[in-house]
């Protein structure tokens, strides 16, 4: 008889006790906030990602137009290359590799898991996104800068050669 008394109130106990054991809020919130930090970051590299793409293509385009050119005009092309739209187009692929790379490896947040354990994996996860996205923004500022140069010289020269042309038709 003691037994069956017993019994149950030690499974009460234990039932409360692994309730009591929940997270308490302040975790959840700081689990929560680490987390939509974090969903912020993606965000943002995704955007990048997109940004990425766009220039990769306008390096395409500045190559091409670049060719075009230097055939038409080898001599104003001497000591020009594109060295630097394929070094920029390279580390916009790396950095998009880096992206794909880190959302493969990315797991998913549980709020159930340990607070420790989803403490050290979500801040984890942050520093990579931040590595990709500040390896994204490298990568934006070097493309941005070798269509730009490469845009104003092409512009340059063709303002040189539309001026040669009107002397050339005046005379």
């Amino acid at each position: 008889m003691k037994h069956s008394v017993l019994f149950p109130l030690l499974a009460a106990g234990a039932a409360l006790l692994i309730a009591g054991c929940g997270k308490s809020a302040e975790f959840k919130k700081l689990e929560s906030d680490l987390f939509a930090s974090l969903a912020t970051l993606h965000d943002e590299g995704m955007a990048l990602m997109g940004k990425g793409s766009d220039l990769s293509a306008m390096i395409n385009d500045a190559i091409a137009t670049y060719d075009s050119l230097a055939a038409k005009y080898p001599k104003e092309f001497t000591g020009q290359s594109t060295d630097d739209l394929i070094a920029a187009k390279e580390k916009l692929a790396n950095a998009r590799a880096s992206m794909k790379g880190w959302m493969a490896g990315m797991k998913p947040y549980d709020p159930t898991m340990d607070h420790t354990e989803a403490m050290e994996q979500l801040s984890k996860a942050k520093e990579g996104i931040t590595k990709v996205n500040a390896d994204y923004h490298d990568a934006i500022s070097a493309a941005t800068t070798a269509i730009e140069n490469h845009r104003a010289f092409a512009e340059e020269l063709t303002a040189k050669q539309a001026r040669t042309m009107k002397k050339a038709a005046r005379k």
